[in-house]
């Protein structure tokens, strides 16, 4: 890897993952309290919704925003032709979803969801006046600007959030607080990014951007089902408690987790896109970075694994405690899921948006079949189902590249079993202090500082190749401050 690409990556992982984490965490903060003024039910319902959402805003950017990553030179005819688009089909969905808002509602058998889907869904239109600006924000890799952006929706978000529970507005404290944040980050998304529109269309650059793009919309649409899958059968085979509870389980798995192995894939696509050509140093990134998510996805997981009871308590309080099976599926699950979307991006960097589709339209079969089987027995058989669905479609991808760079399944398991070892060691000696039966604040404390210095110091010994790198990049930043 290039001196100049590899300090692009670094900085922009840091970026990524101060904004994904920094973001979270106030939005975890706010669900603390939320959690705590609202019911099981609130949450639930609005989880039913996200399913809509997540696929309205996937069809108005249509694919495009990856295509104008992707491509090598763009120009404003490209974006202002995208955003024209964006703009058209925003509108279109928004009429569809608010026809189809009474349907849902009586498929739930929940007649306030028509209502709630209608106003909702107004940040469908929010984001596509925004999808182009972020584009060009990633492809740039100005991760710093996206930082400022985003902190600042979450800030927005959370104190209206906070202020309409305190006051009694239920479920529509939820619901303004979405609104609000997605308001708030087009704004700074407009104000930060300099690109304007140009009044400038042009069908053939819509063709061929389409032509890669259509095949990631693809994917991602069957990927955003997947994902909400458990929100849709919760739902509607359970009740709205259920899924407020599984909802509740997976919040932090889902901060402190995916803002790691989202920080590094979000910044790997553009870097790995400007590699394309080069297969043998895309294959050494990709590898390197297989080993660092691992290292630091394992760890977090097992940590939350074995501390899952006393983190509900504390934060989410006693009424919550059904939430921690949940908790600890999801950790396992989560472990895995980035590495494969990481697997997932050597296809769409070099080009091969029809193999994602395929890879993609292969692992949710499987992984449907799977939760599907599981809701036939319980909850919680369907909810670990979907770790199965992970190595499943882990074990599809990885097939599928080492056709594309000749990295094998004995490598995959090189770089990620040791990570996967050594943290189940760490999550044993953690819960061993979770027995002993001290309050809930010192034993996350003292576990995990124990559970650090455990994966930290077996690490170093064992020279991980992701410890060593921290190390040489700590002693390099504290030179550099005694040099100053």
């Amino acid at each position: 890897m290039s001196e100049s690409l590899k300090k692009n990556v670094l900085t922009g992982v840091i970026w990524q993952y101060v904004q994904k984490l920094g973001t979270q965490a106030v939005q975890f903060i706010v669900s603390i309290i939320l959690a705590r003024l609202l019911c099981p039910e609130d949450f639930g319902t609005i989880a039913l919704l996200g399913v809509f959402i997540s696929l309205s805003n996937l069809l108005i950017d249509s694919g495009f925003g990856n295509a104008l990553i992707q491509r090598k030179n763009i120009d404003d005819i490209d974006c202002s032709s995208v955003f024209y688009l964006n703009i058209g089909v925003s509108l279109i969905i928004y009429l569809i979803v608010f026809l189809c808002a009474p349907f849902v509602a009586s498929f739930y058998k929940i007649p306030q969801l028509t209502i709630l889907l209608r106003v909702l869904s107004l940040q469908i239109i929010f984001m596509a006046f925004g999808c182009v600006q972020q584009s060009m924000l990633v492809r740039e890799m100005k991760f710093n600007l996206n930082f400022y952006i985003n902190i600042t929706g979450a800030i927005c978000s959370s104190i209206t959030g906070v202020c309409m529970a305190y006051t009694g507005f239920g479920v529509w404290s939820i619901v303004s607080s979405q609104l609000v944040g997605r308001f708030c980050s087009l704004i700074g998304l407009w104000l930060l990014v300099g690109w304007r529109p140009k009044v400038q269309f042009s069908f053939i650059r819509i063709r061929e951007l389409f032509s890669y793009g259509s095949k990631i919309l693809v994917g991602s649409i069957i990927i955003v089902l997947y994902n909400n899958l458990y929100n849709i059968v919760i739902g509607k085979r359970y009740t709205a408690a259920d899924l407020g509870y599984y909802n509740r389980g997976q919040l932090l798995p889902n901060t402190i987790i995916d803002a790691a192995a989202n920080s590094v894939n979000g910044v790997l696509f553009p870097a790995l896109s400007s590699l394309q050509n080069d297969k043998e140093r895309h294959k050494m990134v990709i590898r390197r970075s297989e080993r660092m998510i691992s290292f630091v996805v394992f760890f977090l997981a097992a940590m939350m694994f074995a501390l899952a009871p006393n983190v509900i308590s504390l934060l989410l309080g006693e009424k919550w405690l059904p939430a921690v099976p949940f908790m600890r599926i999801v950790c396992i699950t989560l472990s895995i899921s980035p590495i494969s979307v990481l697997n997932q991006s050597i296809q769409t960097t070099l080009g091969h948006s029809d193999l994602f589709l395929k890879t993609t339209m292969w692992s949710n079969i499987v992984a449907i079949v799977l939760i599907f089987t599981g809701s036939l027995v319980n909850l919680y058989v369907m909810v670990t189902a979907g770790s199965f669905a992970a190595i499943s479609t882990l074990i599809i991808t990885g097939s599928y590249n080492n056709r594309l760079i000749g990295y094998s399944a004995r490598e995959h398991i090189s770089d990620i079993a040791p990570a996967i070892i050594l943290s189940s060691v760490t999550a044993v000696v953690v819960y061993l202090v979770t027995l002993s039966g001290i309050n809930n604040v010192l034993t996350i404390i003292i576990g995990g500082m124990i559970g650090m210095c455990t994966y930290s110091i077996l690490a170093y010994i064992l020279k991980f190749e992701a410890m060593l790198f921290i190390v040489e990049n700590a002693k390099a930043i504290y030179k550099n401050k005694l040099m100053k």
